[in-house]
Order: structure tokens, then sequence, then C-alpha cells
């Protein structure tokens, strides 16, 4: 049922049940895949908590005041807003790129990457870059759902890998790559896409031997990365000549701001570009300059910092609200993973907080194939309430769900 729910197939009402979705609506060429957006909220929903994006810390002001200045400067002719960027984008783009992207040994040069309109860009680039239809792409079992809604359209399937609290168990993707003899492995290393879990640097050399030995490519999406004070260097370090390293500005400074980075192999970079230029993809001019104004100005580092704050002070909120019940956390993550009770099914419980007015994701959600951790899951998106006044109503409704159990509610009849 929650399956056939995030795919736009059937439809739950409060006290009257479950009902298939009318075939007017596949009439207009939904096909499953893809056919509900992930972040719409339901009618009536008053506090939004299902959508991974980056508290509210004043971006708004801090991004008019740098678009206005940036527009204010005399436009390089090469630079010009009424032509199409290169595919790629322009050298000063990819020098704040190079900029933003650096730390520890990881720096790659402005010529090594891409510049993408959002991280989802770069990983369907990858895709396309590294697979055929028909091929197979390991995952994380839980992993990041719009991944598993490229692959398919694109005719790839994802089959899902063991985790354990650091992410990708070694020994199941050898495993894995022995059975399924896959083209890629897509791999969320930092605040992993559900659970929040890091992975250490040993795991991370570990899982670029298995790919090289079974020539796989990867595809690392960090995009949570740049939270983490004490960022470990990502898999690419370990295996440049196979691995595909996207990250993007939307998680860490706002969701509005669709820049993201690809860093291809060298080999490779001719490729990802025309992929991009194929698709009718290159980066929006406007946004593209003001992304490097931020990281040049500093204030995209600065951002970063406030953005840090901001979320470990909401999971200090949430470990407060929530006392009690089991939960995973990492100060530097946009959610939390919440255990619910015994008596709770994960899509009772996210229709139960509908009707008192939370949106929320299932576990289900986050599900490749079928494994059995995520019926009694909630991912808590604690980023997106637009204040923390918002975030205390939403965890108080949370508690209360928490504390009655769903006899309380009329999803039971």
């Amino acid at each position: 049922y929650a399956l056939a729910a995030s795919r736009g197939e059937v439809s739950g009402e409060v006290g009257r049940g479950t009902f298939i979705a009318g075939a007017e609506a596949h009439a207009r060429g939904n096909r499953g895949v893809g056919s509900a957006a992930f972040v719409t909220l339901p009618e009536g929903t008053e506090i939004a908590m299902k959508a991974a994006f980056a508290p509210t810390v004043g971006q708004t002001d801090i991004m008019s005041r740098a678009l206005a200045a940036s527009m204010a400067e005399p436009r390089p002719a090469e630079e010009p807003f009424n032509v199409y960027l290169a595919p790629g984008g322009s050298p000063r783009h990819r020098a704040a790129a190079a900029q933003w992207l650096a730390h520890g040994d990881f720096a790659p040069g402005a010529d090594d990457i891409v510049v993408c309109s959002g991280a989802s860009q770069g990983i369907l680039t990858a895709i396309l870059a590294t697979t055929a239809p028909g091929d197979i792409i390991l995952a994380e079992e839980l992993t990041y759902q719009a991944v598993t809604q490229q692959a398919a359209l694109m005719g790839r399937r994802i089959v899902g890998v063991k985790i354990d609290d650091e992410g990708i168990v070694p020994d199941a993707l050898a495993r894995a790559a022995k059975e399924h003899a896959p083209a890629a492995l897509f791999i969320v290393p930092n605040l992993q896409n559900p659970t929040s879990a890091v992975m250490s640097e040993e795991r991370r050399k570990e899982i670029a031997e298995i790919a090289r030995a079974h020539e796989i490519a990867i595809i690392e999406d960090d995009v949570y990365g740049a939270l983490l004070t004490d960022r470990p260097p990502p898999i690419a370090c370990f295996a440049p000549e196979i691995s595909y390293f996207v990250t993007s500005l939307a998680k860490t400074l706002g969701a509005g701001l669709r820049i993201g980075f690809l860093v291809p192999p060298r080999q490779m970079l001719d490729r990802a570009r025309a992929i991009q230029y194929g698709f009718g993809q290159t980066v929006p001019p406007l946004m593209a300059e003001l992304a490097a104004t931020l990281v040049e100005d500093g204030e995209a580092r600065m951002l970063c910092g406030l953005m840090r704050a901001e979320v470990a002070e909401r999971h200090r909120m949430t470990k407060e609200a929530l006392s009690g019940y089991a939960l995973r956390q990492n100060d530097a993550s946009l959610y939390a993973w919440v255990e619910l009770p015994d008596t709770w099914r994960a899509h009772h419980f996210v229709e139960a907080a509908r009707a008192k007015g939370l949106a929320i994701a299932a576990g289900d959600d986050f599900m490749v194939g079928r494994t059995d951790r995520t019926s009694r899951h909630i991912r808590l998106a604690i980023g997106q309430p637009a204040t923390r006044d918002q975030l205390s109503d939403g965890l108080a409704i949370m508690r209360e769900l928490l504390e009655t159990g769903p006899l309380s509610t009329p999803l039971v009849a």
C-alpha cells in the first residue's frame, strides 16, 4: 500500500479507506514511477517535516544582496545573459566550485568539474555515463528515493545492499557484486539518507577497493557533506578513476539555490558534458552567477556555519521532545530516524500525522526492494519547518501519536 501510494496509484482517506487513483491520472501519462512529487503536501497540512530542506537562517536577505551586487557589476563579454552557458559551466563558475569543494586531500581543479542544475542532474548524468538500459545499479537498502525513480525511468534497475551503523556493508557489497555484475554503485557516505550514518575512512577505502576489483563505477552523493565539521575524505579520493562525486548547494545553503557540482573521472569529462548538453540542461547563468558570488565573497561558508548551528539546536529540541523513544540522530543531519513502538506501522503513523496536520515520510519511502527495517520507522525532516515554533508544534504531534498509539485514531476501524 505504501509503495502504491508513493507512486500515486492509490490514495487514502481517513475514516473511509484506500482507493485506486482515477484512470484519468494514468491517462495523463502517469505510469507509477515519479508520478507523485515527493515534497507535495496533502491538502490541509499545516506543518511539513517530510522533505530534507535546509532550515531558514536568513538566506533570502543574504542571497538578495549578493544577487543585486552581482548584477550591478559590468558583465564580461564572454558571459552575457543572452546566450546559454557552455556545458559544464564557465571558467569562473568552475573555479568557484573548486574553491567550495576543496577539503582535506580532496581538491579537484576547475577543469575537473561539471556545474549542474542541482545534484539530481549530476546523479542522472553519472547514471547515463556509467550504465546502459538493463544494467543494475547497487545502492544502500535504504536510499534517496529519486535515484530509484531516475533509474527506472532510464531502464536501469536498483538492487539494495545491506547497511549497518556506518552505511553499506563491505562483505554484502562484495557478494552483491558477484551475484548481480552491476555497472554502478550509488552511495551516500556522509549523513546517509535516511539514517544519518557517517562512513569511516577505513570503510571508504574498502568500498573503493571492492568497486575497483569488480569494475563498478561509484556514484558518490555528498549533498550533506559540507554540514559536517569533521568531514572525512570522499570515496573519490581512493578511486578517482571510477568515481563520480556529486554535491550541491541546496542542502547546505537553501533548497532554492539549484546549483550542483559533478566531478567525474578525468577521462569521462567530455562524455559528462555531452550528456548534459544532449539533455538541454546547461546551467541557468543567473543561478550560476549567484552561487559563484556567494562562494567568492565568503557568504556561502558563513551561511553553512549558521546552518550547522541551527540544525544542532533543532536536534536538541527533537531529542528533548521525543525523549524515551528510539531516535537515530547526528547533530549535522537535516533529519532524524525515528523507530516507532511495536503498536505502530509506518504508513498508519503517516496517515495519523496527516490527519493532525503534520506531513512526514515513512521508512518505506526509502526502501530498495523489500526490507523489514522500514516498517516501523519514520524520517523526520527537522530542517523543513520555517521556524523553531513550527518544529516544536510538529514534535508535539509526534509525541502525542507515539504516546496514544493507533487505537486512539480512526485509522483502525
